[in-house]
């Protein structure tokens, strides 16, 4: 009787998402947030731009401003939006990684943060940009 307790408690647990779903997520929100990006008029230059300290998903350009953009991305918009993963440890991260990319591509123009989210409803992204996200420090 104990045993067929503790086996319906685990049967209807949740499952874990399959290992790569999470990934694709991500892979399918970058994509998202490329295209939206494109069709608001900004110039991607860089997808997944990476150096020793990290990586930044998207880098593009506004006018002549360099935006480093940070995508969130989710299946469903649940109670919190993909956006509210970006915590300080993240734009600490991020500064750190604009300080890097400014140094050595040589950048003069000036550089700010946006975080895009997105999340699919009916199969269809739906895409939140937070422009000018917040400041370095």
């Amino acid at each position: 009787m104990a045993f067929a307790s503790f086996l319906r408690r685990v049967l209807s647990r949740k499952q874990p998402e399959p290992v790569g779903v999470s990934a694709q997520t991500g892979k399918d929100g970058e994509s998202a947030a490329v295209r939206f990006l494109e069709d608001a008029g900004y110039r991607v230059l860089l997808r997944n731009w990476s150096c020793p300290i990290g990586e930044v998903d998207i880098v593009c350009l506004d006018g002549d401003t360099h935006v480093l953009v940070e995508v969130k991305s989710s299946r469903t918009l649940g109670m919190l939006p993909p956006e509210s993963r970006v915590g300080a440890k993240k734009r600490r991260k991020l500064t750190a990684l604009a300080h890097y990319y400014v140094k050595h591509r040589r950048v003069q123009a000036p550089v700010r943060f946006d975080v895009i989210s997105v999340w699919w409803e009916n199969d269809l992204a739906q895409v939140r940009h937070l422009r000018d996200a917040f400041h370095a420090r």
